[in-house]
């Protein structure tokens, strides 16, 4: 399979390497950033999808979706949501983001996600 890339936002970086292994070990390529860092790779790395994580310090999920869909450059990526189950369906209804993935999550979910949003599945 041919991979797509995919930008994980999230301020834990032990998160991030797991996510990053198991991507990669299927084919994905991994962007990985935290905040406002985020805005420039999706502008610049022109990812496939988004793995957003919601409770970041500074500029968090919810304002990192924001400025995302505001951006004509990163509007049209999608955006996979990412939280604890109690905190993300709560902020569903508020949040611009296209799907929602609660933590702890199994790996299959993930991909059959973001092959979803990729256009894969």
């Amino acid at each position: 399979m041919d991979g797509h890339t995919v930008l994980v936002v999230d301020d834990d970086d032990g998160v991030v390497e797991v996510m990053r292994e198991m991507l990669e070990d299927r084919g994905d390529r991994v962007l990985a950033a935290v905040g406002a860092e985020a805005l420039r790779l999706a502008r610049e790395g022109h990812p496939d999808v988004i793995l957003l994580d919601l409770a970041m310090p500074g500029m968090d999920g919810f304002m990192l979706a924001r400025c995302l869909r505001r951006d004509p450059a990163t509007a049209p990526i999608p955006i996979i949501a990412i939280s604890g189950a109690d905190r993300l369906w709560e902020a569903a209804p508020r949040l611009p983001a296209d799907d929602l993935l609660a933590k702890p999550f199994h790996f299959g979910d993930l991909y059959a996600l973001v092959d979803r949003w990729t256009g894969l599945a």
